[in-house]
């Protein structure tokens, strides 16, 4: 399960999550004293061009002046530029003064501006526009190669503005080419207003401002394996709402809110505790080694420490086993904690050259899912490895955090005693420096000036008496260990207050705190555009090379087919009792039509001289069915799913046709012959063996298998030769019985078969016998076989 959460309830921070199987693997921060300017698009001044640099340093309206090298100068700067030596420099395009549009690529770090370009990239949900510049034209790696042919030829058909390129990304995958062209619409009316609204003002100031972060990742990591967005914040859930139906209409069911007036969103989902773990220095593992990050200025140094990690034979076992397992930590820690620039990572030392092979595999391809491009290089003698992460945005930490004012950010701060004598040696150089200095203020924290008091109170005298200054010792509150302050004051000046009034108390700034919002307002605010999305067109599929072998070869078939069965066995018996219920309703209809068209056309003699030219014909088959008896068996078992497999019901097409064709000449006989209470009951026993012949496809050969059993027996109900029933009714008894038992079925379907038999054999000689004795003998004889058989039928009819 995936999922992206975004807790904005407070409007100071803003924090977005994305788990993927209850497992945080991103987060990204922002707040009201660092947000995010990549992205942003100003209109600056140049204020300084280095030649031996080749850069700019440009006012776009920051405290720090923006970096511009020469390469990031855009060919329509260039047109017109003329070089004064032999190659064109940066010196010959841009001046001093001159006003441009600027896009911020880096953030500000440390003591460094942003890097700036004036190739501008618009970012849309399926694509990226350079306005100018052509040459910039792709396709994210992410996209297969079959999508990545069909998006070539979508692409040389999108008409583009002059001098423009086109980036797809992984989200314009399977996009047709109207998506595809309202994107480009959009996002070239949002160049031509940025033209427009530079040339009204003059520089420096914002021109255009890169969606918040909601929307962002909204537009970046929307994705189809993404199962829903959830959002604790009502505003922030109608605005990303209404950015979806805008933009990813197709997505809008995935956007839910949450109620967070009982817990948190990031407790309820169990995320808060991995979010806390990210700002720790230390990571343990689970073999009981440790992590450890330090960030630099100009690198992050990454330990690994064995601890309490004893698995392993020997000491070359256990330092391969910490490695493995730490490179794919350190793996999923760098995209959680999104550190960028050089990495170096210090291993355990490994003597075994193959140990050091299989690391360096195993950290590429724990660093494979990662959306910043790597490099990677080898294991030295030293056991660092050096990898480079490209700098996507700022790190969580920097987003949150700032430099210490205690420490200025070296981590340590000095003692007590240390600190304390280093300011007894300030002040005396300063009044070994100015001899018209009368007094001297030192401001400091209480245990600083509580030691300079009691432990150096003799230097402090001494230093009064040997240059006549006056030293003062105030203890600040507000002063933070190890900050200290010395002013000096003339001797014709003179304070009117006494000495605890002139502790110094700190000025707080608003917007430091983030108390104060000094967002910038940009010249033009559009986070989606005007007009919705086109309607995606179903588009036929392609067909491939390999698909069209897998087409001839039948193995994509086969693949669909296993994937479709899996649940089918329980929905296959429901279907085929609906079917045979409509079947034995449409038979009943038939039988009853059949019966008037029999009545009123044919003569019975000739209806008896068919049934017994057909009888005669179904003896040598019912001879083979007799020296089968395995295959009886097997039905047995399998009462209901007989022909399982395709490849039998193939073969069986053909005499599936022929089957009922008997049983509709058998029954006209029965129906003239019979009363009406015995035409009731043959729907009765119609239905079972619907349900065997045409659902599950028998052969015709099963048909004779049962009548030629119920023949027998039928020969010989007579009366007159009462001594041969015991001969032919035990071994009817002996195949019958086994078969009601497991299946009800076989008897129900021979029903029909038993009544046209009975007189078939017996009235080649008494042709004349009346009709209504023959009912006599069945009904007499075929109660006693069909009794339990019957009483399954009205059973399942009654079901049915």
């Amino acid at each position: 399960m995936n999922h992206i959460l975004i807790n904005a309830t407070h409007s100071e921070e803003v924090r977005v999550a994305i788990v993927k199987n209850k497992k945080l693997t991103s987060l990204n921060i922002e707040t009201s004293l660092n947000q995010k300017n990549k992205g942003n698009i100003y209109k600056g001044r140049i204020s300084r061009v280095e030649q031996s640099l080749e850069a700019a340093f440009v006012d776009y309206g920051k405290d720090k002046q923006g970096f511009l090298p020469f390469k990031e100068v855009a060919e329509t700067l260039k047109e017109n530029a003329k070089a004064s030596g032999d190659k064109l420099t940066i010196s010959d395009v841009l001046k001093e003064g001159q006003e441009i549009i600027v896009q911020v690529e880096k953030e500000e770090r440390g003591n460094k501006g942003a890097a700036l370009s004036t190739y501008t990239n618009l970012a849309g949900a399926y694509m990226i526009l350079t306005p100018n510049n052509a040459k910039s034209n792709g396709i994210s790696r992410q996209i297969t190669s079959t999508d990545r042919q069909s998006l070539k030829e979508i692409i040389g058909k999108i008409v583009m503005p002059e001098n423009s390129g086109l980036i797809i990304r992984t989200a314009g995958s399977g996009k047709n080419l109207e998506e595809l062209q309202w994107e480009v619409d959009y996002l070239s009316e949002l160049w031509k207003s940025i033209n427009a609204a530079a040339e009204n003002r003059k520089a420096p100031f914002l021109i255009y401002q890169e969606s918040d972060i909601v929307i962002r990742t909204l537009r970046d990591y929307l994705r189809e394996d993404t199962d829903s967005v959830i959002i604790d914040d009502l505003a922030t859930f109608q605005n990303a709402k209404e950015f979806v139906s805008f933009v990813l209409p197709h997505y809008i069911d995935r956007i839910k809110h949450f109620d967070s007036s009982g817990h948190s969103l990031f407790n309820h989902m169990n995320v808060e505790s991995q979010v806390k773990s990210v700002f720790e220095r230390e990571v343990s593992l689970r073999t009981g080694a440790t992590i450890v990050f330090d960030p630099t200025e100009a690198l992050t140094a990454i330990d690994i420490n064995s601890a309490r990690a004893t698995k392993g034979a020997d000491i070359e076992e256990t330092a391969y086993n910490t490695n493995l397992e730490a490179a794919k930590e350190i793996a999923a820690q760098l995209q959680l904690r999104d550190i960028g620039g050089l990495v170096v990572i210090d291993f355990i030392d490994m003597t075994s050259e193959e140990h050091r092979k299989a690391i360096e595999k195993a950290m590429e391809k724990a660093t494979s899912s990662d959306r910043a491009r790597i490099q990677i290089g080898t294991i030295s003698r030293f056991g660092l490895l050096e990898m480079s992460r490209q700098r996507l945005m700022s790190s969580v930490a920097e987003s949150v955090e700032r430099t210490c004012p205690a420490c200025d950010g070296r981590g340590t701060v000095p003692t007590v005693p240390n600190l304390a004598l280093s300011i007894l040696r300030q002040l005396e150089d300063g009044c070994n420096t100015s001899n018209q200095t009368q007094k001297i203020t030192i401001q400091s924290s209480v245990d600083v000036i509580t030691y300079l008091l009691n432990e150096k109170r003799n230097n402090i005298g001494q230093l009064e008496v040997k240059h006549e200054v006056k030293i003062t010792l105030l203890p600040n509150p507000y002063m933070q260990f190890p900050n200290f302050s010395i002013s000096k004051q003339a001797g014709s000046k003179k304070s009117h207050h006494k000495s605890y009034q002139g502790i110094s108390k700190p000025q707080y700034n608003l917007a430091e705190n983030g108390l104060e919002d000094n967002a910038e307002i940009a010249a033009i605010n559009s986070n989606h555009p005007t007009t919705r999305k086109p309607n995606q067109k179903k588009v036929k599929p392609s067909f491939s090379f390999m698909g069209m072998i897998k087409s001839t070869l039948g193995l994509g078939d086969k693949e669909q087919d296993k994937k479709s069965n899996k649940k089918q066995p329980n929905k296959n018996q429901n279907r085929n009792r609906n079917k045979n219920q409509n079947r034995n309703r449409n038979r009943n209809q038939n039988q009853n039509q059949n019966q008037n068209k029999a009545q009123n056309n044919k003569p019975q003699n000739k209806q008896q001289g068919k049934q017994s030219n057909r009888a005669q014909s179904n003896k040598p088959q019912n001879k083979q069915q007799n020296n089968k008896p395995q295959q009886k068996e097997k039905e047995k078992e399998n009462p209901k799913n007989v022909v399982p497999k395709d490849k039998e019901i193939k073969a069986q097409v053909q005499p599936k046709e022929q089957a009922p064709k008997a049983t509709a000449e058998n029954k006209k006989p029965q129906q003239q012959q019979k009363p009406k209470e015995n035409l009731q009951e043959k729907p009765k026993n119609v239905t079972p063996k619907e349900k065997e012949v045409k659902p599950q496809a028998q052969p015709k050969e099963q048909v004779p298998k049962v009548t030629q059993e119920n023949k027998k027996p039928q020969q010989q109900e007579p009366k007159e030769n009462p001594q041969e029933k015991p001969k032919s009714v035990t071994p009817k008894d002996k195949e019958t019985k086994p078969q009601a038992q497991p299946k009800e079925q076989a008897p129900k379907a021979t029903a029909e078969n038993k009544k046209p038999a009975k007189a078939l054999p017996k009235n080649k000689k008494p042709v004349e016998v009346k009709s209504e004795e023959k009912p006599k003998v069945q009904t007499g004889n075929t109660a006693k076989p069909e009794a339990s058989p019957n009483d399954g039928n009205k059973s399942q009819d009654g079901d049915v």
